[in-house]
């Protein structure tokens, strides 16, 4: 008999779990934190876009970037340095950190696919070029508004359609790689172009690849929240 009434006195036990976790205190410095590096990495984004749709300054824009990755730096050590010492972190440390580091890994990058045009000495690119980093900048902004929704978060559906979305572009990206490399290795008869703009292509892509990692972290979050 006490087989039988098992089940029924399991059933409450995820009700008080979710009641206490929302009852804990929690410390709510850290959403300002992910916000800022979230717009952080959007503006260093922006600036690597505008690179490749004109390249004639370089060098300008590489220091844009470096200087934003500064700030960004600044800001994923007080993220870090806040949570050696919160007692209530609004989700598993772990997580803190993952989305912080993740976040910074965007602007790494952007600051990566930036001097691989500076470095190559890269006089034009190509139309697939442009439109791989404007898909890191569009994924960028739909996750900024995701993190935006963390603080106030009434249920994880908003989050995870962004998040769907970012996966989406992911793809999308997928997809303009393929076709770049095929006509790059098709119709340019330089050598070392075919070098050099593979490199581009492959770190621009790259971008929406950390862009859905950044993702997958605030899935994880999410719904263990939910």
């Amino acid at each position: 008999m006490s087989a039988q009434f098992a089940p029924e006195a399991r059933e409450p036990r995820p009700f008080w779990r979710r009641l206490l976790r929302r009852l804990r205190p929690v410390d709510r410095s850290f959403y300002p934190l992910f916000e800022a590096q979230a717009a952080l990495a959007v503006e260093a984004l922006r600036v690597m876009a505008q690179l490749q749709h004109d390249v004639r300054d370089p060098a300008r824009r590489v220091r844009e970037i470096e200087e934003i990755e500064k700030r960004a730096d600044g800001v994923d050590d007080q993220v870090q340095a806040r949570l050696r010492t919160s007692l209530f972190p609004p989700f598993a440390r772990a997580e803190v950190h993952a989305l912080a580091s993740r976040l910074d890994d965007v602007i790494d990058l952007a600051e990566d696919a930036a001097q691989s045009l500076h470095l190559y000495h890269l006089l034009a690119v190509t139309p697939e070029a442009q439109r791989l980093a404007d898909l890191a900048v569009e994924a960028m902004l739909k996750l900024e508004q995701a993190v935006g929704q963390l603080a106030r978060l009434p249920s994880p559906t908003a989050v995870l359609a962004l998040c769907a979305e970012v996966d989406e572009l992911e793809a999308q990206a997928d997809h303009v790689l393929r076709a770049a490399m095929s006509r790059l290795f098709r119709e340019e008869p330089d050598a070392r172009q075919i070098v050099k703009l593979k490199a581009v292509y492959e770190v621009l892509e790259s971008l929406t690849d950390m862009c859905k990692d950044v993702a997958g972290v605030l899935e994880s979050i999410v719904l263990k929240r939910g």
